[in-house]
């Protein structure tokens, strides 16, 4: 009796024909965990993606109500607290898991004929999931969100001749405000969902298509492309038959592989809930567009980028901000085609290896030097918040090694220098930096050697504005 709707249904729909292509397909053998990569990738899009549509239930983007709703969706929503928490953990893990699968990609030569539109969506699947990450960051509505916008945005600003048009295009506006917030929601919810769902349905149906590459140990082992055949190496003229015997002698996707997929999707899972439990979901105060003392931090995907902008100061500041992540995409995108031919091992290109590690080195060392260098959010000095012009004065009286000549907060040599203590009952802002600037043109008598060079005006100002908070050191 069920036999003809069966039928009838698979004529109609071909669901039983579906269902071989892609679960009774066949793996080549000597596939590992490695290559579950893109399946956990698969998994988190998929999390994100209903995690965040019970979020959006809830949520309000306007300034008056985005942060108020927020608060809700942890505090009073049922297991909203653990629903926010997958979202956002699950935001960080997935721009990881793409990053890896990329390089695992690139390490195992799977971006090589016939893979070359693989790879190509690939990336533009990565520059998608960071899209996701920048707009997904104003959302909360919070002081990180607000000010780490702030700056994201005002990176555009350097772009020549279309910079100041790019921000307001981006913002909507001068100032981060309401219609920032509608648009980073419109494209957070609307425009990269429908993005990266068509890119990955085709990134899904081209694996399939192609299949999952051969690991490269295995690839070079000489076989008969036909039987009988004798044993010969890798070529592009005998892929297809060489292939084929690599996939009859390997398992079923069902159930055998994706039992692996999934035990890799498990531990990712565990990973975020203990994220969760042990770190907790991040929500500082409320946005407030008027504290300049905040200092923003990036999600650790985008310090290496704000640590490579002090390289470039002023008017190259779009060398960092647009010039070299654009030559890193043009890399990337040209990849099929500057690292081609025949050997896939990775010990037998020295050459992509070595231009991986030093790339995977340089953004490690970006990244950890940003966040050394980057100060909390918020520091208190005798009472007083520093902003982040004062902190960034701190910061450059350290380098300088300003106390071997000034004793500052009771510390330091007073032999040959005043103290700095209590500087501004003495001295005015003006004073203070034209001192620096020019010292002698302030006392003849002066030792102390002009600032300007080393540092730029503006580090002077900022130097000034920190020696004004210092209060007068009281001698016991």
């Amino acid at each position: 009796m069920l036999a003809r709707p069966a039928q009838w249904l698979e004529e109609r729909v071909g669901h039983g024909r579906f269902f071989q292509a892609v679960f009774l397909r066949q793996i080549p053998y000597g596939v590992h965990w490695w290559y579950s990569l893109g399946a956990a990738a698969l998994f988190l899009l998929a999390l994100q993606t209903v995690t965040g549509i019970l979020l959006a239930m809830n949520y309000s983007p306007t300034p008056e109500r985005a942060y108020e709703s927020i608060r809700f969706i942890t505090a009073e929503v049922p297991f909203g607290w653990f629903i926010r928490g997958l979202h956002h953990w699950g935001a960080t893990a997935m721009v990881a898991v793409v990053l890896l699968h990329l390089v695992s990609v690139f390490v195992l030569a799977a971006h090589r004929y016939p893979r070359e539109m693989v790879w190509l969506v690939g990336v533009v699947l990565l520059l998608i999931t960071l899209g996701f990450g920048f707009t997904g960051y104003l959302l909360p509505w919070d002081q990180k969100a607000y000010w780490a916008t702030s700056v994201g945005t005002n990176m555009a600003g350097t772009v020549p001749v279309v910079g100041p048009s790019l921000v307001k295009l981006i913002r909507g506006g001068a100032e981060v405000g309401a219609v920032t917030l509608a648009r980073f929601y419109a494209m957070h919810t609307l425009l990269f969902p429908t993005a990266i769902a068509g890119l990955a349905a085709l990134h899904v149906v081209l694996i399939i298509f192609h299949g999952v590459s051969v690991t490269p140990g295995e690839w070079h082992v000489e076989l008969s492309p036909v039987p009988g055949a004798p044993p010969e190496p890798p070529s592009r003229d005998t892929y297809h038959p060489r292939y084929a015997a690599f996939k009859a002698a390997g398992p079923r996707f069902w159930p055998d592989v994706i039992l692996e997929d999934l035990r890799v999707a498990l531990v990712i899972f565990l990973l975020l809930v203990l994220l969760i439990v042990f770190a907790g979901v991040p929500l500082d105060e409320r946005a407030d567009p008027t504290d300049t003392s905040y200092i923003p931090r990036p999600e650790w995907y985008f310090m290496a980028l704000f640590e490579l902008l002090k390289y470039f100061p002023g008017a190259l500041e779009w060398v960092g901000v647009v010039a070299i992540p654009a030559l890193l995409v043009a890399l990337l995108v040209l990849v099929p085609w500057l690292s081609h031919g025949e050997e896939r091992r990775p010990l037998k290109r020295p050459v992509g290896m070595a231009l991986t590690v030093a790339l995977l080195v340089a953004s490690t060392g970006l990244t950890v030097v940003a966040y050394q260098a980057t100060p909390p959010t918020k520091v208190e000095e005798g009472g007083v918040v520093l902003t982040s012009q004062q902190l960034r004065g701190r910061q450059i009286i350290q380098q300088q090694g300003c106390r071997s000549c000034h004793v500052i907060k009771g510390e330091g040599d007073e032999k040959k220098g005043p103290p700095l203590d209590g500087i501004a009952s003495r001295l005015t802002a003006a004073d203070i930096h034209g001192y620096m600037e020019n010292p002698k043109a302030r006392n003849p008598d002066a030792e102390m050697k002009p600032l300007i060079p080393p540092l730029s005006h503006e580090e002077v100002e900022y130097v000034t504005q920190y020696l004004l908070t210092l209060e007068e050191t009281v001698t016991p």
